[in-house]
């Protein structure tokens, strides 16, 4: 019987804690609640539109391009040039990383290339080559897989 009487306690506990929830709400001053317009605010994106220049196809299409054109030059103002030395500076590190990532992909594909022309004439050194491959890569993911669930 203690579950029966523990059940009922809580269903009494819920029942309370309601009646309070909606005694609260009765009690709140109607001044809080929000009164509506009757109607949706219209977005300025919408007005903007409404004050479209009317005229024929070429005045509005010379209209268009000088609002471009000044958005544009608004936009190129604000921008945040930098200075000639860390113009300088940028430069040579995107040339530094690039010639890096050439070499080394050049270094890969030589080695790859001289890997496939061994394994083409001796077939058994190229599928040896790939099980090592395999196996590393799988006692690897297996090292890893330790260290991540140990944490």
């Amino acid at each position: 019987m203690p579950a029966d009487k523990t059940i009922g306690e809580q269903e009494e506990r819920r029942s309370r804690r309601r009646s309070r929830a909606i005694v609260a709400e009765t009690e709140q001053p109607e001044q809080e609640l929000a009164v509506g317009k009757g109607r949706p605010t219209p977005s300025r994106r919408r007005q903007e539109v409404e004050e479209e220049v009317s005229g024929n196809f070429v005045t509005r299409t010379f209209h268009g391009l000088r609002e471009y054109i000044e958005g544009v030059r608004s936009e190129m103002q604000k921008v945040s040039w930098p200075t000639p030395e860390e113009t300088r500076r940028l430069t040579l590190i995107v040339l530094a990383t690039l010639l890096v990532s050439a070499l080394i992909l050049g270094t890969i594909n030589v080695l790859f290339t001289e890997l496939f022309r061994i394994g083409l004439n001796q077939p058994t050194l190229l599928l040896g080559f790939m099980a090592v491959i395999v196996a590393a890569a799988v006692i690897f993911w297996r090292v890893n897989r330790r260290r991540s669930t140990t944490y």
